[in-house]
C-alpha cells in the first residue's frame, strides 16, 4: 500500500496525485498505479521503446557472445592439434636419447677395448725390446 511517507520526489504533487487517484479509481487502484511510479524525479518509467533498444542490445549481445564461443572451439582446436605434435615431438626426443645412449656406449665400449690393446701391444714392445 502506497504511504505519504512513499514520497520521495515532487512532494506535495505527488500526494495531490495520489488523493486524485484514490477519488477517481479507490485505493487499492490508487496504490497499484502509485506502486508502479517512478519513486524519485532520477527515475523513470521504462517505455516499450526502451525495452526495444534493450532487446536489440541484448540481442546483438547474444551474437558476439555466439561469435566468441565459435572462436574459442577453434581455439580449443588447435590446441588439441599443438598438443598432439607436442607428444609426437616429444616421443621423437625419446627415441633420439634412446639412440644416443646407445652410440655412447658403443664408443665407450670400443675405446676402452681399443686402450686394453694398445696397452697390451705397448707391453708386448717393452718386453720384447727390453
Amino acid at each position: 500500500m502506497w504511504h505519504a511517507r512513499d514520497m520521495s520526489f515532487a512532494g506535495s504533487a505527488r500526494h495531490a496525485l495520489y488523493a486524485r487517484l484514490e477519488d477517481v479509481l479507490g485505493t487499492e487502484h490508487a496504490d497499484t498505479l502509485m506502486a508502479h511510479l517512478p519513486t524519485s524525479a532520477n527515475d523513470e518509467a521504462a517505455t516499450r521503446g526502451d525495452i526495444v533498444r534493450l532487446e536489440t542490445h541484448f540481442d546483438a549481445l547474444e551474437s558476439r557472445l555466439d561469435a566468441l564461443e565459435s572462436r574459442l572451439d577453434r581455439l580449443e582446436g588447435r590446441f588439441d592439434r599443438l598438443e598432439e605434435r607436442f607428444d609426437r615431438f616429444e616421443s621423437r626426443i625419446g627415441e633420439m636419447y634412446d639412440i644416443i645412449i646407445e652410440q655412447q656406449r658403443f664408443y665407450t665400449r670400443n675405446t676402452v677395448w681399443s686402450m686394453v690393446g694398445m696397452t697390451a701391444i705397448f707391453s708386448l714392445i717393452v718386453t720384447l725390446v727390453g
